[in-house]
């Protein structure tokens, strides 16, 4: 018994045609939406490392800010020191009217945060994907030092109270302003590294508008009322 295939109402080379023209249609149309689909992956791409740069460049101009009153901070430790050096012989020192305090920046990670949850930082290059994030690390390092920094010279503006330095009052003292020296020393090393890691980068530092107290750079001389009166703060200085 011999089976007989149905044969196609146009023949089977006409037919083989019509399904070609199928499956090459099939194959351009996920082609097209392949291309859309990466072109859309590109656009977010753009538009993430856009934000993302955005924010650092933020973070950069405060780090900026912050640089520029090391020499203030570094100028005043020599100054404390002077005095706790002279009250190793003397008990007796001459109370300083001004100690002050570094500025306390904050940095900005909101966005880089919320494009990560998102799953848009995926699609940015994985080299600068890398550096964008070993540059958060060190900025929540710097936030962690200067945070502890804080409290350092909390302790060294007790010297503005002091007639007398005990053995005691001596020590803490010292050891608060040796720690503070390290953590200006430290907050300089890695924002020098956060710049060159920027340079390659193509980022820059955008203007800082939050104001910025420069009470550290004020002489040690200086009254708490003059300190309060040329603050930034409508509150006044701590």
């Amino acid at each position: 018994m011999h089976l007989k295939l149905p044969r196609p109402m146009h023949g089977w080379r006409v037919f083989a045609g019509e399904v070609g023209i199928i499956v090459i249609g099939v194959l351009i149309a996920l082609g097209a939406e392949q291309v859309v689909q990466a072109s859309h992956q590109r656009q977010e791409a753009r538009q993430a490392d856009d934000i993302i740069r955005a924010e650092l460049g933020l973070n950069l101009g405060r780090l900026q800010s912050r640089n520029e009153i090391r020499e203030c901070v570094s100028r005043r430790i020599e100054e404390i020191q002077a005095i706790l050096d002279k009250g190793a012989d003397n008990p007796s020192i001459v109370t300083p009217s001004w100690i002050g305090r570094p500025q306390y920046w904050a940095f900005l990670s909101g966005r880089w945060e919320a494009e990560t949850q998102a799953g848009n930082t995926a699609l940015i290059d994985r080299h600068k994907l890398a550096e964008y994030g070993l540059m958060y690390a060190k900025m929540g390092d710097l936030l962690n030092e200067m945070a502890f920094e804080q409290t350092d010279w909390a302790k060294l503006r007790t010297l503005e109270h002091l007639k007398r330095l005990d053995s005691v009052a001596a020590f803490q003292l010292n050891t608060a302003l040796q720690d503070a020296r390290y953590r200006n020393w430290r907050l300089a090393l890695v924002t020098s590294q956060v710049f060159e890691q920027a340079k390659p980068l193509g980022l820059k530092a955008l203007k800082n508008v939050t104001p910025g107290s420069r009470a550290i750079c004020l002489p040690i001389t200086t009254t708490r009322a003059e300190a309060n009166r040329v603050s930034v703060w409508p509150f006044g200085e701590p």
